[in-house]
């Protein structure tokens, strides 16, 4: 198949551009007057294409409603009986039936949104059951879509109320739970919220070792509500991603530029929760690696479909160009995933692209969040607006 267009093919700013795909994946990309020939031809005119986005941190699988936790924040008014462990109770109450067509929704918003790869925490379960439960329940709704799903394993999310402290809780999770999830096959990653009133360093390289050592790949919850050191942890522990970041300092930046631990940074709940930013051009500038996600989630950022807003705040709010930005939200976000072939469009690359109602990306930065897709193709098969595959 050769893709053609007037417009610009981003981030590389080629214009006119012809693009080859052949098998999946991107078989060539110049100008058109140099394309290969192909019997089926496709001109998307001047709009705006860029690979397909990365959101690689998300919470999707839950039941219940925290607005008005939103509402008491935004008042300076405390609330009670509120917070992760709310919807805890709201989840483990939840048939199957009911959390899988939550989870169907929200992703749907992600693909209809431009997003062709998400990653999916469990977390709100924090039993073993629940825990399995929840993740199989992501295995299932994945078979019926073509988004590329990467599960992750978020045991340690936070305590629950029938364990005695996080200390025993997290034994529980490197002991029990992380051997039960991997001989599952059921998640390709672990997460800890390794920050103050959670999971504390200690506990952290336990779970993070326990990981390794059962063949999964660790992600941290680093550095969010205070500077624990959490991004140096992550990394000395190998981790993909540490993200959230909004509390990093100085050698916390320099720690994750000597590395190949990505920066995930996440401003939507950073900017419902009146927090800092996290450090994105410093940790830029320092030449680490760093990818945009949306943290959709239950309590801190509920906007399921919102990488095109991620981006516009990595652009207003961050501190990134628009260029970098994108960059984030699609190669940044495969790097976290330890999925390189993922968020580019180089020859080799996955052939996941979107045709955006733009012409220029600058306006994912003047549009803030009303960027729409005209056409995606996630593997170089195209997904109509319902998210079925068009020769389905």
């Amino acid at each position: 198949m050769l893709l053609t267009g007037t417009g610009r093919l981003a981030p590389a700013g080629l214009s006119p551009w012809a693009l080859v795909v052949r098998d999946g994946r991107i078989g060539w990309i110049g100008a058109p007057r140099d394309a290969p020939a192909d019997d089926e031809r496709v001109d998307l005119g001047g709009a705006l294409v860029t690979p397909g986005l990365v959101d690689s941190h998300t919470h999707p699988v839950f039941a219940g409603d925290r607005s008005d936790e939103a509402a008491s924040r935004l008042e300076g008014q405390p609330y009670t009986d509120g917070g992760i462990l709310r919807t805890v109770r709201a989840t483990r109450a939840a048939d199957d039936a009911s959390l899988e067509a939550l989870l169907e929704a929200r992703l749907r918003s992600a693909l209809a949104a431009g997003t062709t790869t998400v990653e999916c925490k469990s977390g709100y379960g924090l039993s073993l059951d629940e825990e399995l439960r929840h993740l199989r329940i992501i295995e299932r709704v994945a078979e019926r879509l073509p988004l590329r799903i990467i599960p992750t394993f978020l045991g340690a999310h936070a305590v629950p109320p029938e364990h005695a402290g996080m200390a025993e809780y997290a034994a529980h999770v490197a002991d029990d739970m992380i051997p039960a999830v991997a001989s599952a096959g059921l998640a390709s990653f672990v997460d800890v919220f390794a920050d103050a009133g959670f999971f504390d360093a200690g506990a952290t390289e336990r779970i993070g070792r326990a990981a390794t050592a059962a063949g999964l790949g660790l992600r941290l919850h680093a550095d969010q509500l205070e500077l624990t050191g959490a991004a140096q942890l992550g990394v000395g522990l190998g981790a993909a991603s540490v993200d959230h970041l909004e509390q990093l300092d100085a050698e916390g930046v320099a720690a994750l530029a000597g590395s190949s631990t990505v920066a995930t940074l996440l401003p939507g709940p950073a900017t419902v929760l009146r927090d800092r930013m996290p450090p994105a051009r410093a940790l830029l500038d320092a030449g680490a690696t760093v990818a945009l996600a949306s943290d959709a989630n239950a309590g801190t950022f509920g906007a399921f479909g919102a990488m095109p807003l991620v981006i516009g705040l990595g652009a207003t709010r961050l501190g990134m160009t628009v260029t970098e930005a994108l960059v984030a939200a699609a190669r940044g976000g495969a790097r976290a995933l330890r999925r390189p072939d993922l968020g580019v469009l180089e020859v080799g690359g996955a052939a996941d692209l979107v045709a955006w109602d733009a012409d220029h990306e600058g306006a994912f930065a003047l549009r803030l969040g009303n960027v729409r897709p005209l056409r995606t193709w996630i593997g170089g098969v195209e997904i109509d607006a319902s998210g079925r595959t068009m020769d389905a």
